[in-house]
């Protein structure tokens, strides 16, 4: 080993400039080869700005790399590492064994140290091999590996809840959904998607058939998850990491899902007077809760086909009372709803818009927070109410008549089209969409506010006639003129 400097050039292995050395430092930093050792490295000093690299003298493209002071290293940094071209190539080689002091510079055999180590990566530079290459794939392949153990533990449960995240849905889709992955899929919620087999989904879709539980739902629910969790985690490598859909082999052996029967409950002709009687007398019979509320709710239901949410959070906003229409947001099939207010609805709405303007007097004269609260409720929406289980009951307590919200819904369709409206019309006021070959509804007949009044009223006429007749009001109901259809 030398203390004196020597130009730049002479010596290869120095990447910058020692000028930038403090004085002291220029004499101590040496410029040729020596015997490495711990002491000696570590004594190196650092030199200034930029790194610079020392070779060892006994052996071959062994070197130390010193890099300049840091806040994480005040002394510097010391890399020892083997430079050396691979055979084959014209390019040097880098690779990093270790900082100075991680292994011993020598040991006994069969343990590790940093000549151990520059022998072997000289080994494979003799032998046309980049070390750097083979850990990077190395590196790859476990960073791969470590993915496909993840995504291979992942669950039911764990899928189901990405795909809410990266694919949000109906909060009234969300609550059947949930129903299914808590109930009728409750077993596997915590299980590997993977280990989900076809057998098992056979097996679940007949115990689902036989007892309680939907497994036409539960069986969409499962396919509905697979498929995304098989788009978002599958990679060109592996495109089924949850193997194929268990859902497919329920349709080869069953060869078609369990069908649930077309739901067909609604009014009759001699079921509309008593039912509708019984509902308007709800504020008188009803022991609890506000009846006069559930009594518009259901009745704007029978009147207007709506669906039951679409009904409970119609909003003063949308209510339109100049231009005798109301508008419902956000609907199933994701467009808003126009439909024109008839007679007897725009009566159920005034009554509404009565009683928040007395809420609201009642909040300015006694302002506690119950008054406040009631007013800010009617405020918002014109029902606000969406539980009518207990009514429903009381209902068919006094009438032996038991129809659900959306029962209501298909009442309507059934009488409209007794009372002679045409499909289009009828597919108009329920908002259903056409199917996507159906040239006609799609492009042609298309019915707007004006095109659906007259059928609306004409249908609610109807449904009032068979009241007055239920109460014994001296009524004689004309037969609803058929009309052709839009």
């Amino acid at each position: 080993m030398t203390d004196n400097t020597i130009p730049q050039d002479s010596y290869k292995f120095t990447l910058d400039s020692l000028t930038d050395a403090p004085p002291a430092a220029r004499h101590t930093i040496p410029t040729l080869p020596f015997k490495f050792t711990l002491p000696r490295l570590e004594s190196l000093p650092p030199g200034g700005t930029s790194p610079y690299i020392v070779r060892d003298a006994e052996q071959q493209g062994l070197c130390c790399r010193v890099h300049p002071p840091s806040t994480r290293h005040p002394q510097g940094d010391r890399t020892l590492m083997v430079a050396k071209k691979p055979k084959g190539s014209r390019v040097t080689v880098r690779v990093s064994i270790c900082a100075v002091g991680e292994l011993p510079m020598t040991a006994l055999k069969g343990k590790a140290s940093v000549r151990s180590r520059a022998d072997e990566i000289t080994s494979q530079l003799r032998l046309g091999i980049d070390p750097n290459q083979v850990a990077k794939a190395e590196r790859a392949a476990k960073a791969h590996q470590g993915q496909v153990d993840a995504v291979a533990n992942i669950t039911l449960g764990q899928a189901f809840e990405k795909s809410l995240e990266i694919q949000p849905i109906a909060a009234r889709t969300l609550a059947g959904y949930r129903l299914a992955i808590d109930r009728d899929l409750a077993t596997w919620k915590d299980r590997p998607l993977r280990e989900i087999t076809g057998a098992m989904a056979v097996t679940r879709h007949a115990e689902l058939t036989q007892g309680k539980g939907n497994p036409l739902r539960a069986m969409q629910v499962l396919r509905k998850v697979h498929r995304f969790a098989t788009q978002f985690w599958g990679t060109d490598d592996n495109e089924l990491p949850f193997g194929r859909c268990p859902v497919d082999k329920v349709n080869v052996v069953h060869r078609q899902w369990a069908k649930t029967a077309p739901r067909t409950r609604k009014l009759g002709d001699a079921d509309l007077g008593p039912w509708l009687k019984a509902v308007r007398d709800l504020p008188h019979t009803q022991q609890r809760g506000d009846g006069l509320l559930a009594a518009h709710y259901l009745e704007l239901m029978l009147l207007t086909g709506l669906r039951r949410r679409e009904a409970a959070f119609l909003k003063w906003a949308d209510v339109d009372f100049r231009r005798l229409t109301l508008t419902v947001r956000h609907t199933k099939n994701k467009t808003d709803h126009t439909l024109p207010i008839t007679k007897r609805v725009k009566a159920i709405l005034t009554e509404r818009q009565s009683l928040l303007i007395a809420a609201q007097d009642l909040a300015k004269r006694r302002p506690n927070p119950t008054n406040k609260a009631h007013a800010d409720d009617l405020a918002q929406y014109v029902i606000g109410l969406e539980e009518t289980r207990h009514q429903i009951a009381l209902i068919e307590a006094q009438t032996g008549i038991l129809v659900g919200a959306h029962d209501l819904r298909r009442s309507w369709a059934s009488l409209a089209d007794r009372c002679g409206v045409g499909a289009y019309t009828i597919k108009g006021v329920l908002n259903h969409a056409n199917a996507s070959g159906d040239v006609t509804g799609n492009h042609y007949c298309q019915p707007g506010i004006d095109d659906l009044r007259q059928p609306m009223q004409t249908v609610e006429n109807y449904i009032l006639a068979k009241l007055a007749a239920a109460n014994g009001e001296n009524v004689i109901p004309l037969h609803p003129v058929r009309e052709v259809a839009a």
